[in-house]
């Protein structure tokens, strides 16, 4: 059995905008088996006025799962951009931009450091994952089931997730399945599959219920039913987006970037 990996090491990630100066740090979190190269279209307009960190979570990109000294939950990766943010950004209000799992971590990220996270954006994440609250373990088996018998069929546990993920794409002629397998790590199969345990596991109402973060959740306009907007509607600031799937900001990213930008801009004021 290996040593436990060092606590100090940091997550592999990209820092760019002015390097002082800037009235607030903004950090993007990707989601489940993506990488911080999903925010090329996001990074040009947000590192033009305010400092920008893009990063890879643990098992994903650049940053080996190992950077992790247990197993990998929400809150685990939360602590391991924690670690990065008392490191790179020690001081100043930070405005947490998190896609799906994500904005799950960013969440956590503001509860475990309350008072340094200013605003929490979740692009598809609280609303995506709110539809299946937090499950028991005989649940998480049936919604994993899928993936898991297409990873025993093909034997290749990158392309099984990419095949899930293009089911929650609407604009398909603006994210085409070869574009999202490039924004997919070379997720490890045991890691991706005990994370996804820990994102289904999660409890986003106990989370909310714990921290005073404010929200904003950008989503497809088409999961925002009346019951959504019922059950989380006094918790998160909701801002529909009309023709798009789960990957809004790749799928629309003239409309989502500037929605992101502005919010920021009103934040900074």
């Amino acid at each position: 059995m290996g040593a436990p990996a060092p606590r100090n090491r940091l997550l592999g990630h990209g820092d760019s905008g002015p390097s002082t100066g800037s009235p607030i740090t903004v950090l993007l979190v990707h989601g489940w088996s993506c990488s911080r190269r999903q925010w090329k279209h996001q990074l040009p307009l947000l590192s033009r006025c305010y400092r920008t960190i893009d990063l890879d979570l643990p098992g994903h990109g650049d940053s080996p799962a190992d950077l992790l000294a247990e197993p990998p939950t929400v809150e685990a990766l939360a602590g391991s951009v924690v670690t990065l943010m008392k490191t790179r950004v020690p001081s100043g209000p930070i405005v947490v931009v998190g896609h799906s799992l994500g904005a799950a971590v960013a969440i956590e990220v503001a509860r475990q450091q309350p008072g340094r996270v200013a605003h929490v954006i979740s692009l598809d994440g609280l609303v995506h994952l709110g539809a299946y609250e937090k499950q028991d373990e005989a649940a998480v088996a049936k919604l994993l089931e899928p993936l898991v018998e297409d990873f025993r069929r093909c034997g290749d546990f990158g392309a099984a997730a990419v095949r899930m993920l293009d089911g929650f794409i609407s604009a398909r002629d603006r994210l085409p399945r070869d574009e999202l397998a490039a924004t997919c790590s070379a997720l490890d199969a045991r890691f991706g599959l005990d994370l996804y345990r820990s994102i289904l596991s999660w409890d986003m109402r106990e989370a909310l219920a714990h921290t005073a973060v404010p929200v904003t959740a950008m989503c497809a306009a088409a999961t925002l039913s009346p019951q959504v907007r019922r059950r989380y509607g006094t918790r998160l600031s909701l801002v529909p987006v009309a023709g798009v799937g789960h990957f809004l900001h790749l799928e629309a990213p003239e409309v989502v970037t500037p929605l992101i930008r502005g919010l920021i801009d009103t934040l900074a004021r």
